[in-house]
């Protein structure tokens, strides 16, 4: 936490230094100042929905993923039904069956193979009834009403996957960059995540 607001700091400090050097001309280009405005308003909104993407990653970075914190549950049983993936396309006695389940695996091996399958039958589910899978721990997804279900699926899975987050940041910016632009063709506004 005290990371997290140290670099609020220190990019909001950034942010204010670019924007008095484009205000007062000296920024590249010395263009007109409703530009420049627009521009630190776009990055100051990155910035802040970068950061609400971090604090909704970092929670379980503790122990890196919450995938791998499910894995070594000691009693499977007691797990809460949002930290089951797919919880929300299953009833309550698929949620009990799926915590025996995995009661039985007695392996960390046949815990993740078992979690795998389950997976892959959550994200056939959400493509079949056209529904959001959103893993735990995730949120809404930026410029989602510009996406379908499956896209929406798509940039979920592939950011609850990725190892670091450097590469996490990475493929953030990319994906809002692609909404940005998506955004502009259709001449729309981008709902910012909450």
């Amino acid at each position: 936490m005290k990371y997290t607001i140290a670099i609020s700091i220190i990019v909001a400090s950034m942010l204010a230094f670019a924007s008095m050097q484009g205000f007062t001309g000296h920024g590249k280009g010395g263009g007109g100042s409703g530009d420049r405005a627009q521009q630190v308003h776009r990055d100051q909104t990155f910035e802040r929905d970068r950061m609400q993407d971090r604090d909704r990653i970092d929670v379980p970075d503790q122990d890196r993923t919450q995938d791998r914190d499910r894995v070594h549950l000691q009693d499977p049983s007691s797990m809460r039904d949002q930290d089951i993936y797919g919880n929300d396309l299953m009833t309550a006695a698929e949620r009990d069956q799926f915590r025996k389940q995995l009661e039985k695996s007695k392996t960390i091996q046949a815990r993740e193979q078992f979690q795998a399958q389950h997976e892959e039958k959550m994200q056939a589910r959400a493509l079949q009834q056209g529904k959001d899978l959103v893993p735990p721990g995730q949120g809404t997804v930026y410029g989602g009403q510009l996406m379908s279900v499956e896209e929406r699926n798509q940039y979920r899975e592939q950011l609850r996957v990725l190892e670091s987050d450097q590469a996490r940041e990475q493929f953030q910016a990319q994906h809002r960059e692609k909404m940005t632009q998506r955004a502009k063709a259709l001449e729309v506004e981008v709902e910012e995540a909450e």
